[in-house]
C-alpha cells in the first residue's frame, strides 16, 4: 500500500509522460496509477510538484529519503517548467535535472588523451585512421556477437552473484536491434527481469561487448533496478522506487554504476579474460596490455559528448560544426559522430550525456574513500544521489 506522497509522486510523473514520451523509463507499481494519467497543463504540474516538495520536507521520512525525493522532484519540476514555457538555460537544465555541475571539459584534456594514443598506435597515417584500423580487428558479425554476449552474461552474472544476492526471479534477455540513437539499452520489466537491446547500426566490436553487457545487465542497470525494486519498493514500500524517470538525478547514479560495472567484477583481469574467453570465438588474437592502456587513454574522451551538447544547445554551434568537433577530438568516423549528434539532438536525451562521465567521476571518487565492494553494494541497494556522494 503506497502512502500519499508516493502516490502523488508517481501520478505526477505520468502526467509529465503525457507531454514527454519516454520520460517514464520503467514502471512496475500499481497499474491504476498509470491508467489514470491525464493531459494536464505543465504549469499546473509544476505547481503540484512545488506543493509535494514542501510535504516531503515536512514528512517523517529518513533524511536520506527526503534528500533523494527533493532532488528528484526538483528535476521533474525543471522539465515541467520548461514545458510551460519558462526560459531555462542549458546549464541550469543540467544542474537542476541531474544534481551536478555542467562542467565544460577543456579541449587540452582531449588533446592529452590523443597524444597518449599516438604512442600506443604508432604509424605514419593520421591517428584517427590508425585507431580505426585497430578497432576493425575486433569487429564481428551479429551471430558471433550474440554468441559472445551469451558467454559474457553467464560469467558476469556469476561474478555479480558473488557480490550481491540476486532476486530468485532474476532474468535478462538480449536482443539485437537497429535504428536507435543509443548503442545499448536496458528495458527493465519489473519482477527482476530485463530486456537488453544492442544497437547494430554501428559495427559491433568484441573488445567493447564485455563492458556493454556489464553496463546494461550485471552488475549494471539490471542489477541495480532489480535490487532496488526488491529491497526498497517491495521490501519497504517506497513507491518512488516503482518508477524510473529519465533526466533526473537517479540517472547519474545509474550511469555511474553502469560505467564502473565491468571494473568492479573483473578488475585488472578484464582485458585478459576477454582475450582468453571471448576473442577465440571469432579467431581474434587479443593484446590485453595495450587494450588496457588504450581504454585508460580514452576514458577522458567520455566527456566529449557533454561538451558537444553544450556547444549545440547553449553556445549556438551549427550541427555540422559539432560533427567536426566530435571527429577531431574524439577520433570518430563521420558516421560515429553523426550517431552522437543524433543522440544529443533528440529532445529527451539532449542533456543526458553528462550522466555518464560525471556519474563515473562522482561515484568513482566516493568508492575510493572506502572499501570499494562494500560501497558498490550500497550504490546497488540504497537511495543515494549525486550531491550526497560528492559531499561524502
Amino acid at each position: 500500500m503506497l502512502d500519499t506522497i508516493s502516490h502523488r509522486y508517481i501520478t505526477l510523473a505520468f502526467d509529465l509522460e503525457q507531454h514527454v514520451a519516454g520520460f517514464v523509463d520503467a514502471y512496475f507499481g500499481p497499474p491504476e496509477l498509470k491508467a489514470h494519467a491525464g493531459l494536464r497543463p505543465p504549469a499546473d504540474i509544476a505547481a503540484d510538484i512545488a506543493t509535494l516538495r514542501a510535504e516531503v520536507a515536512a514528512s517523517a521520512y529518513p533524511a536520506s529519503r527526503k534528500g533523494y525525493l527533493e532532488v528528484q522532484l526538483r528535476a521533474i519540476a525543471c522539465t515541467a517548467r520548461r514545458l510551460a514555457g519558462e526560459p531555462i538555460s542549458f546549464s541550469d537544465e543540467v544542474r537542476e535535472c541531474f544534481d551536478v555541475a555542467p562542467l565544460f571539459t577543456p579541449e587540452t584534456t582531449f588533446e592529452a588523451a590523443n597524444a597518449e594514443l599516438e604512442t600506443l598506435l604508432p604509424g605514419a597515417g593520421p591517428l584517427a585512421e590508425r585507431l580505426t584500423v585497430w578497432r576493425r580487428r575486433y569487429e564481428v558479425d551479429t551471430a558471433t556477437a550474440r554468441q559472445m554476449i551469451d558467454v559474457i552474461a553467464v560469467e558476469a552474472r556469476r561474478r555479480t552473484a558473488a557480490l550481491v544476492d540476486l532476486p530468485d526471479s532474476d532474468e535478462v534477455r538480449f536482443a539485437l536491434v537497429r535504428d536507435k540513437p543509443w548503442s545499448g539499452y536496458n528495458w527493465y520489466l519489473g519482477d527482476g527481469r530485463s530486456l537488453v537491446e544492442v544497437n547494430t547500426d554501428l559495427p559491433i566490436r568484441a573488445d567493447s561487448l564485455l563492458d556493454l553487457v556489464c553496463h546494461e545487465a550485471y552488475p549494471g542497470h539490471h542489477t541495480e533496478h532489480a535490487l532496488k525494486e526488491q529491497l526498497l519498493y517491495r521490501g519497504q514500500g517506497w513507491g518512488e522506487q516503482a518508477i524510473q524517470l529519465i533526466n533526473t538525478p537517479e540517472c547519474v547514479i545509474a550511469e555511474g554504476i553502469a560505467t564502473l560495472a565491468a571494473t568492479m567484477i573483473f578488475g585488472a583481469e578484464l582485458h585478459t579474460w576477454a582475450a582468453e574467453h571471448i576473442y577465440p570465438l571469432a579467431g581474434i588474437t587479443g593484446d590485453p596490455e595495450r587494450e588496457q592502456r588504450i581504454t585508460l587513454a580514452q576514458r577522458s574522451l567520455r566527456a566529449l559528448n557533454g561538451n558537444a551538447a553544450t556547444l549545440l544547445h547553449e553556445r549556438g554551434a551549427d550541427p555540422e560544426e559539432v560533427v567536426r568537433y566530435l571527429m577531431r577530438y574524439g577520433l570518430r568516423s563521420e558516421r560515429e559522430a553523426r550517431q552522437s549528434l543524433r543522440f544529443i539532438s533528440t529532445p529527451l536525451w539532449r542533456s543526458y550525456s553528462f550522466t555518464y562521465f560525471v556519474g563515473r567521476q562522482i561515484l568513482g571518487a566516493w568508492l575510493a574513500r572506502g572499501d570499494q565492494h562494500t560501497r558498490f553494494r550500497r550504490l546497488l541497494t540504497e537511495q543515494v544521489y549525486p550531491s550526497m556522494l560528492a559531499e561524502g
